[in-house]
């Protein structure tokens, strides 16, 4: 991978490579999976912790001799399934396949699939699986079979161990290859398996391919659930993003980590949401969103930005040039343009004019600025925190307001002073 990074926490539709085997294990029950790691990706070891067992391989002597680490209790009597760490195309209805195949009447079990970079398999005249030859030993005659090793594969667990013994380093890396055990296995069943499945990644082209594999599998799978995407080739879904039906799409839109956008939106062009809840109804248009929630039937964008612990109500208009960080915004409020809200609470039924600004920052801490319900702030108003407006109040244009204003007055001027006063409804 020439990185700093370990291998398998490279991501591919923005999740670590390891996740999806580790997913891949809770999907068929596998409760408490085994991962074979080098003692020197302490990282990896850290990531994985709290979902499996690790067990190091402390000299890198190939697949076979890294399940040689594992303890033999954990083998014996046991069914054994195995997985690679950089194969995030595998599906759980390929891995349910092979385990159940190989269940009661086969010592192993193999996927194949005709994919042309891996090992070859190699029969014998009556169509039985004679050994497997890994790609850098292949022959010249041997390397037009098309029919090669996928990965996934399981084992009796006693049969397994008894093979593991009768491993040899006789091939070009010197290696015990796990894939020779099927050579001393007395029955081996085979399971077919989509080409794509098979892709594993070890360098920087082959993580692009299996994302732009990965980006159409989860487009799809949208698409067929009842979301629209007008250019889908043109848009990066991460794989734990929800969209619910009748969503569109828009062209050059990125969704990534946890987001989970409703039904009836209208999103993109150009959105860049992470993290973030968006409701019902919603249309988000050229904005970036980072761990925010949009509620049902709001507005965002164009060219705004919504920052972390940001929570917008219900029918609330946030428009051009706006960012709001660490803000909440009452239902049917309006920031329509040309506003700065940092750690505000604002009302609803507010409206903010363009130029508003709360200065939430003193040079030692961020400070609160408070909005209650039906305010009307004028434009190009500085609200210099800590302060609050009180229910019904009004600001005048170009107001720098440093003091509390009461419920139902107006305060202009710079600073602002109140210049008249009424009982709020």
């Amino acid at each position: 991978m020439r990185s700093r990074r370990p291998k398998v926490l490279h991501a591919v539709a923005g999740k670590p490579l390891i996740d999806y085997p580790l997913d891949l294990c809770r999907e068929i029950g596998v409760e408490k999976p085994i991962v074979i790691l080098n003692p020197h990706q302490a990282e990896v070891a850290a990531h994985v912790a709290e979902r499996c067992e690790v067990v190091y391989q402390r000299e890198q002597m190939g697949t076979g001799h890294a399940l040689q680490q594992v303890p033999e209790e954990r083998l014996r009597g046991r069914r054994v399934l195995v997985l690679y760490g950089d194969m995030p195309l595998l599906q759980a209805d390929t891995i349910s396949r092979v385990v159940a195949a190989q269940e009661g009447y086969a010592a192993g079990m193999l996927a194949t699939t005709g994919h042309p970079d891996y090992g070859r398999i190699l029969r014998t005249p009556d169509g039985t699986l004679d050994r497997i030859v890994e790609a850098r030993d292949v022959t010249p005659e041997q390397r037009e079979i098309d029919e090669v090793n996928a990965g996934p594969c399981c084992f009796d667990g006693d049969a397994v161990l008894r093979a593991l013994d009768t491993l040899t380093a006789d091939n070009a890396a010197g290696e015990l290859y796990l894939t020779g055990v099927f050579g001393a296995l007395e029955t081996v069943q085979i399971v077919t398996a989509d080409p794509d499945e098979a892709i594993g990644v070890n360098d920087r082209v082959q993580l692009a391919q299996a994302e732009a594999l990965m980006q159409h599998r989860l487009r799809e799978r949208l698409m067929q659930a009842g979301v629209t995407f007008t250019a889908p080739e043109t848009c990066l879904v991460d794989a734990a993003v929800e969209i619910g039906q009748d969503t569109l799409i828009e062209p050059f839109t990125i969704l990534r980590g946890e987001t989970r956008i409703g039904e009836d939106c209208v999103i993109g062009p150009h959105a860049d949401i992470g993290d973030s809840a968006i409701g019902d109804g919603c249309t988000v248009q050229h904005s970036w969103l980072r761990g925010c929630k949009l509620g049902a039937g709001s507005d965002c964008g164009p060219f705004s930005k919504l920052r972390p612990s940001t929570e917008v109500a219900e029918r609330v208009h946030v428009g051009s040039f706006a960012e709001l960080v660490r803000t909440q915004v009452g239902s049917d409020s309006a920031v329509p343009h040309f506003s700065y809200l940092g750690d505000a609470v604002i009302g609803s039924r507010v409206n903010i004019a363009a130029g508003t600004i709360t200065a939430n920052y003193d040079g030692e801490k961020k400070n609160p600025t408070v909005i209650e319900d039906d305010v009307f702030v004028g434009v190009d108003t500085m609200l210099r925190a800590p302060v609050r407006l009180g229910r019904g109040s009004r600001t005048g244009a170009g107001s720098v307001v440093t003091k509390d204003v009461p419920p139902g007055a107006t305060a202009v001027g710079v600073p602002a002073r109140v210049i008249k006063r009424k009982a709020a409804e």
